[in-house]
């Protein structure tokens, strides 16, 4: 059996959230975020980030939007898109609020769930 090593919950969209991403301290590029957790996203986009690369993330959950940096620990490069995995480098005060986001998203999606 495997052991789940993950520090935080992750949160997996249903339907890819748009978010974007800066690079090199450039302009935000748009990228398709996958799942998101208190310590991390996964996203896909055109870009072929490095490995080790700082990054800025900008994305929109529930009610907050949220402008975080992170390392680039994890890609897979597909045909026309690369995946990435980004580990964030954020406060205690970041990180709560985008733990509470996430348990928001998934009381709501479970209660929409539920009623449908």
């Amino acid at each position: 059996m495997s052991e789940n090593r993950r520090e935080f919950f992750r949160v997996i969209f249903n339907q890819a959230l748009n978010g974007k991403v800066s690079v090199y301290g450039g302009n935000f590029l748009p990228v398709e975020i996958y799942d998101v957790s208190a310590g991390g996203l996964v996203f896909s986009s055109v870009l072929n980030i490095p490995l080790g690369e700082s990054v800025r993330c900008s994305f929109e959950l529930v009610d907050s939007a949220f402008l975080i940096e992170g390392t680039v620990v994890r890609k897979a490069t597909g045909i026309d898109v690369v995946e990435c995995g980004v580990e964030f480098s954020v406060d205690q005060g970041t990180s709560s609020e985008l733990f509470k986001q996430l348990n928001h998203y998934q009381i709501r999606n479970r209660k929409s769930f539920l009623t449908d």
